[in-house]
């Protein structure tokens, strides 16, 4: 007998009042129970008196009609499928995933059981060199699957899977959780507001081993996070359970000790954690927001206990994972954070973004003010190639002619980018902008989704806005990119810029093995390199072997005159640079 699912029906339902006058628009806000709330907001000059003449060349505009209930969120995932050299955008609309080219033709589209959330989560699984979709449903009709799709959105054998149409939550992560070289499948279900499972599933549809699923007390709380949290050797995965609290559990399936941790006050609906270590000791903070009675962000160590300086109180919660990176390349990350904040005056600015050292403390500049608040992705790339990182945001306003908003910062605080906001078709709201060169020109583009609200009075619709930002195209200036920062969605951020190494792309992963390990570096490689540039960097930054050559996709060297300790292995094949930590014991 099947279990009855009532979960947020009502998401992305509200009520507005028609604005009558130029100076009026609306915000939205995500309610509790998971509704949306519009409201007719008189708007601050710099708002209704800007032009919807673009800066930036709007190349195109796609969109289709929208599930009357649920709206896209997140963005839209960019991704190489058909291994031309050129990414793709994969955008799920109502039952229906889009592969789209860089003109705005559809490469396929793809009809599923369900509604579709969040952005598909995309990588090599199985190191063959071909990158898997595996994309997530739920909604209205209580239809919930988990797809694996190959290139040319073709169901892969044995997929999807379906667990008793139960809602699947989350945009899968992928990352290898048992250790085997290959990434697997980890994936939250709902079950009802008081019970949800955790799934970690192999490429082949099996459980990683015989304690998967696991199960939590509540709703699983959006995508999990993966990786090696308590510096043991193997990797864990954490999520937040709503009302619950806080989860770790390593990969056979074991809860940690203290968890979940559980404030009454707390509550973590549609969060998703991060995880990096902010102190370098070699331990993972786990690094998100909450709502609840006591909103707020938090860094928590993984005992469970909240790092020194933390949580943060703030007035609204919100729906967005935090951005983590070394945006100074100093070794020390930098946290942003979004605020919707929909409580103050009308048309009075109010801190937004929020960009923190590992202490807590606001880095300079910071928080940036903005009328109505933001609920959506944040992401970090040089967007005007002046050679510093900058901060893209969304917005919950739109203006009276129904226009959204896309943001950029200079990380100086000199404010906002010439050319922006960007003025897409709808609210912008719960979603973000993903950066990359769609057409293949060889210049910068961004790729932000939105929708329209008409409250009957019309057909809902979602689109995909691409616009041109006049820059040169370069994927080492683009760090965190759209819902937590890339493809795999496993939420683990590393300090690679001290050491020289950039950041990876979703199927560029190096698996150690075993790690740690007595001296032998053994790992495994998604495809054999030809001329390969081997590294390892010490945590100061100096290389402390270096090696070229032609590289299969397993070798080992013999590193025994190492003093133990953490190092960090970069590979480049001199157009991607597959990187790994490596602890010698």
């Amino acid at each position: 007998m099947k279990k009855t699912i009532t979960f947020l029906s009502l998401l992305f339902i509200g009520t507005a009042t028609i604005a009558t006058a130029q100076q009026q628009g609306k915000k939205a806000s995500l309610n509790e129970d998971g509704t949306i709330s519009v409201q007719t907001v008189s708007l601050p000059e710099n708002y209704y008196n800007q032009e919807k003449t673009q800066v930036f060349d709007q190349l195109w505009r796609f969109g289709e009609p929208a599930h009357p209930n649920f709206k896209n969120s997140r963005g839209t995932t960019l991704a190489d499928i058909d291994n031309d050299g050129v990414d793709e955008i994969l955008y799920g609309i109502w039952n229906t995933l889009y592969a789209l080219e860089g003109n705005g033709t559809i490469l396929f589209q793809k009809t599923v059981s369900g509604t579709i959330l969040l952005p598909p989560s995309v990588a090599d699984l199985n190191n063959d060199g071909t990158l898997e979709i595996v994309l997530n449903t739920g909604g209205v009709p209580n239809a919930g699957r988990v797809y694996l799709l190959d290139p040319t959105g073709a169901d892969l054998p044995g997929w999807p899977l379906n667990f008793d149409d139960h809602w699947m939550i989350n945009a899968p992560a992928l990352a290898d959780l048992d250790g085997d070289g290959m990434l697997d499948i980890i994936t939250g279900e709902r079950v009802g507001s008081s019970q949800g499972f955790v799934h970690a599933i192999k490429m082949d549809g099996t459980p990683i081993n015989s304690n998967w699923p696991v199960e939590v007390a509540a709703t699983p709380a959006f995508t999990p996070s993966i990786a090696d949290v308590d510096n043991d050797g193997s990797n864990d995965m954490v999520i937040a359970a709503s009302s619950a609290g806080m989860y770790i559990f390593d990969n056979q399936g074991q809860l940690f000790p203290n968890f979940p941790v559980v404030d009454p006050n707390v509550k973590y609906s549609y969060q998703s954690p991060m995880l990096a270590d902010l102190d370098n000791d070699d331990d993972l903070e786990i690094i998100g927001s909450n709502h609840g009675d006591a909103p707020g962000f938090y860094v928590m160590e993984h005992d469970g206990s909240y790092k020194a300086g933390w949580p943060i109180a703030t007035s609204e919660w919100t729906y967005s994972p935090s951005t983590v990176w070394d945006v100074d390349n100093d070794g020390i990350f930098e946290i942003f954070m979004s605020d919707r904040n929909t409580s103050g005056t009308q048309g009075v600015e109010l801190p937004v973004v929020y960009g923190l050292d590992p202490n807590g403390s606001n880095l300079p500049n910071f928080p940036i003010e903005k009328y109505g608040g933001t609920e959506g992705v944040i992401s970090l790339a040089d967007v005007n190639d002046d050679g510093a990182l900058d901060v893209v945001f969304p917005s919950v306003i739109t203006d009276a002619a129904g226009y959204g908003y896309i943001h950029a910062y200079n990380m100086d605080g000199s404010g906002e980018i010439d050319g922006f906001p960007l003025r897409p078709r709808g609210f912008t709201f719960l979603n973000g902008a993903v950066l990359g060169d769609v057409d293949n020109d060889g210049m910068l583009d961004l790729t932000a989704n939105s929708y329209t609200l008409t409250f009957g009075a019309g057909v809902d619709s979602t689109f995909v806005s691409v616009y041109n930002l006049n820059v040169p195209y370069n994927p080492d200036r683009i760090k965190r990119n759209g819902y937590k920062g890339n493809n795999t969605r496993e939420g683990f951020v590393e300090i690679e810029e001290i050491v020289g190494v950039t950041d990876f792309s979703a199927s560029s992963v190096i698996s150690i093995f075993p790690n740690p390990s007595k001296g032998i570096l053994t790992f495994k490689l998604p495809q054999a390199i030809v001329n390969a540039n081997l590294k390892v960097y010490s945590v100061d930054g100096k290389v402390v072997f270096s090696e070229e050559g032609n590289l299969q996709t397993t070798s080992s060297y013999n590193l025994k005159h190492l003093n133990n300790g953490l190092y960090f292995v970069s590979i480049s094949d001199g157009k991607k640079t597959f990187t790994a930590k490596w602890i010698k014991n």
